[in-house]
């Protein structure tokens, strides 16, 4: 009996040492992708053209969204996201260093996703204009229209979303994901921390969460005499107001995009895959 129970415990050992050394190994490996500053290519092919969308950045910027295996410093997956501290895309740049290092991922931190747009199931080819609402109507209701333009719900959730169409201003079809800010309950964080999705060189899209001042501190708190276009859509539902008559805070989340989409496209390219 005491020689099976020490070969069971032998093995109990040799198991905890075998994972102990599996979770050392990974560790390792987690720390070198958060430091790496070698610039790879990260390849993300259209769902309706040979088109591929190549951003170029160092590795540890990509994160942990690599899953594929990155040859010759190219990898290619159906999407990818850019990291960043927390207050970059909040103004961007609001944290204009962190745009140019290794974000510190002990400390929150915020992504560009980037993925491939969808058609209708019905359409042959991609539509603008309301792309989401084209693509999905089927999970939006209309609350209100005013000014020629549209507010809508998603789902049956509270939470509201505002379609705003190329333009002038508009360098792309953009999208505001957000949920009012409730006085009832003032200590909700969601009305904080509003969705954006605009789409990317016509075959692609990128989305990111811009935070209102409550969620940015120190140098990255902006002032009261800034006017956050973030901090003014919260203050447009705690006086029972819309969103669609304020176009100065609309054009606060156009510009940031805006912004967001130069510094995209001076990482990136589209390139057309010969073989398609």
């Amino acid at each position: 009996m005491k020689y099976w129970l020490c070969i069971l415990l032998l093995c109990l050992t040799g198991c905890f040492n075998g994972s102990s050394e599996q979770d050392k190994i990974k560790k390792m490996e987690e720390q070198r992708i958060m430091t790496d500053t070698t610039e790879i290519t990260v390849r993300i092919p259209s769902k309706v053209s040979g088109k591929k969308l190549e951003i170029t950045l160092p590795r540890c910027m990509f994160g942990f969204s690599i899953k594929n295996k990155i040859i010759d410093g190219t990898v290619e997956q159906i999407g990818a996201a850019v990291i960043f501290a927390l207050p970059t895309l909040s103004g961007f740049p609001n944290d204009e260093e962190a745009i140019h290092r290794c974000p510190d991922f002990s400390k929150p931190v915020v992504g560009l996703s980037f993925a491939p747009l969808s058609r209708h199931i019905k359409a042959e080819k991609l539509e603008y204009g309301n792309h989401w609402f084209k693509r999905e109507n089927y999970r939006f209701r209309l609350k209100e229209k005013k000014n020629n333009q549209e507010l809508y719900y998603i789902g049956i959730s509270g939470k509201q979303t505002m379609f705003i169409n190329k333009s002038e201003t508009n360098q792309q079809d953009l999208r505001i994901d957000f949920w009012p800010f409730d006085v009832k309950d003032e200590y909700d964080a969601f009305p904080h921390q509003i969705d954006i999705y605009s789409v990317l060189d016509k075959e692609f899209s990128v989305a990111y969460t811009v935070y209102s001042s409550r969620f940015l501190h120190g140098k990255y708190k902006p002032p009261v005499s800034q006017n956050y276009f973030a901090d003014g859509l919260i203050q447009v539902y705690k006086h029972n107001e819309s969103l669609l008559d304020h176009p100065e805070i609309q054009l606060g989340f156009i510009q940031n995009n805006n912004r967001i989409l130069d510094y995209i496209h001076q990482h990136s390219k589209v390139v057309t895959d010969q073989n398609h």
